[in-house]
């Protein structure tokens, strides 16, 4: 695996779609995000998320790199919106970033493909390895 500094540099180039409704904890991550991500487009639920979410395809050809939200949020919750994303695209790189420790829930995730989950309030070393972690399987997928 790379190094922590190629991987950071190679982040800037990415496209970030991130979905949390919760201002306070929204404005926490997206700071320390921006340490990884030049592009982060935010959403403050699942609907506003989705819609986001097509419209960047058709404005700019291309999907997101990756997308960060939460599971319980308005509208339309984290995994629910999930899988109208993997609709679209089954190869979206997704990360959850979540309080919910229920297995139900944490089993869900994981039966549609999403084995990247955070459990808030997130610790910075496991947010750091997971982020790494995707970042290099996102520049090895290009």
């Amino acid at each position: 695996m790379q190094n922590l500094k190629e991987l950071v540099e190679y982040s800037k180039t990415l496209n970030i779609l991130f979905i949390e409704d919760n201002s306070d904890v929204r404005e926490q991550l997206n700071k320390l995000f921006k340490n990884f991500f030049s592009h982060i487009d935010i959403s403050f639920n699942g609907y506003e998320a989705l819609q986001e979410y097509k419209n960047f395809r058709v404005k700019n050809n291309k999907f997101y790199d990756l997308i960060i939200t939460d599971i319980s949020m308005p509208k339309l919750d984290g995994i629910e919106l999930c899988k109208e994303i993997f609709k679209i695209n089954k190869e979206q790189k997704v990360m959850i970033i979540s309080a919910h420790t229920e297995k139900e829930k944490l089993t869900q995730l994981n039966e549609i493909g999403i084995n990247h989950i955070l459990q808030k309030p997130v610790e910075h070393t496991s947010l750091i390895s997971t982020l790494s972690s995707l970042i290099s399987s996102i520049k090895e997928s290009k």
